[in-house]
């Protein structure tokens, strides 16, 4: 058996090819940065080039790519994708449903959404990538640049809600904001999408179709996907400016907002070689997670809790199966909750450093990158 990994700018590539020299598989990899995930016939070419030689059984890819999969269709070959996104950053899903197609999930509610629609779509955890970043050193100069009390590393989730909005009708502006109201309180559960129904997404169309002359139409994946954005937005607005009129935080993101002035804008940080030491510097990591994210847990909490980092997180219904609350990851419900356990881990050192060496310790023993190829290629053989 002989594997082909597509690689791009992505995050988890040195674990998963760490994974399969442990599990000697034999792979090459190919490397091609794409611009439209969906539209590239130079990148279908050379795939079919590589396919041609028939010595590849397995072509891998971190997300799903559309194109791999029409491809590994024609020559009956096994395409496996494991997807870190939430949601799938791409228009038309009907590859999924491929015959040699098989894509994996780290969030169980959106596995048994994608089930429901008749795609083989399968659940499997993301993992934490422990040997390369554990080795990360951090020296004197990184602790001025980068310690702070409190970190988010992420985006601030800029959003053309605001234009879309502006062509409805009072009742329709209402009723979004209801909805984003209601989902922005909850946390362990996602209802979003059942409140998007085809009526109002007629609606909403008929609206732009006379404000901007049918050039822009939208499909409830969309709304729902610009909804949640939203609310991810409002969320760690709101997180951030009380936090910052209280504690020392630092934002490591492309985005910025002069209204949170509080704050240390910092600037977007190499995933390989600067994270790491953000997260082993910050007495405290924020994960706010992206609203789309059902139950599963998102990448960055892994990636903090890889690099020795203490994780207060949302609560998300997979990170109760998964980890001991309060011993090895802390959660919050809500807003005033998040800001007494962000005061109250402040001032107790010891506790905090000792949860935060307990998650370090159950990502080394059930998120191992070898584990989870294992599965991937045990499901193809």
């Amino acid at each position: 058996m002989k594997l082909l990994f597509w690689q791009w700018h992505s995050f988890m590539g040195k674990g998963v090819e760490r994974a399969l020299r442990k599990l000697e598989v034999e792979y090459d990899t190919f490397f091609y940065q794409m611009k439209d995930w969906e539209e590239d016939e130079i990148f279908a070419e050379q795939l079919e080039s590589r396919l041609a030689t028939g010595q590849y059984n397995i072509v891998f890819s971190i997300n799903f790519n559309p194109i791999i999969s029409e491809v590994c269709e024609m020559h009956h070959i096994a395409y496996r994708a494991w997807v870190y996104d939430s949601p799938i950053h791409i228009r038309n899903l009907t590859p999924l449903k491929n015959t040699y197609t098989k894509a994996y999930f780290f969030d169980r509610g959106q596995v048994l959404e994608y089930q429901k629609n008749g795609i083989a779509a399968e659940y499997l955890p993301l993992a934490a990538d422990v040997e390369t970043f554990s080795s990360i050193a951090v020296s004197e100069q990184d602790r001025k640049e980068y310690q702070s009390e409190i970190s988010l590393v992420g985006q601030l989730y800029q959003t053309v809600y605001p234009q879309y909005e502006a062509p409805l009708d009072a009742y329709e502006k209402g009723y979004l904001e209801g909805i984003m109201a209601a989902q922005k309180m909850v946390y362990g559960g996602y209802f979003l999408p059942d409140f998007l129904t085809d009526e109002l997404i007629r609606k909403m169309n008929a609206a732009y179709q006379k404000a901007w002359n049918g050039n822009i139409a939208v499909n409830k994946r969309e709304v729902e996907f610009l909804l949640a954005s939203e609310i991810t937005r409002r969320e760690r607005f709101e997180i951030l400016s009380l936090l910052s009129n209280h504690f020392d935080v630092a934002l490591y993101s492309g985005d910025s907002d002069a209204h949170l002035n509080k704050l240390r804008h910092k600037s977007y940080v190499d995933y390989y070689s600067v994270m790491p030491k953000v997260f082993k510097t910050s007495a405290i990591n924020l994960n706010i997670s992206l609203k789309t994210i059902r139950t599963g847990i998102p990448l960055r909490i892994l990636d903090i809790l890889a690099s020795g980092g203490f994780v207060l997180s949302n609560f998300q219904e997979e990170l109760a199966e998964y980890f001991k609350l309060g011993e090895e990851i802390i959660t919050y419900g809500d807003l005033e909750e998040l800001y007494y356990l962000t005061d109250y881990y402040l001032k107790h050192e010891e506790e905090r450093k000792c949860i935060a060496a307990n998650g370090l310790e159950r990502v080394k023993k059930d998120f191992r990158f070898e584990d989870r190829m294992r599965k991937m290629i045990e499901d193809v053989l």
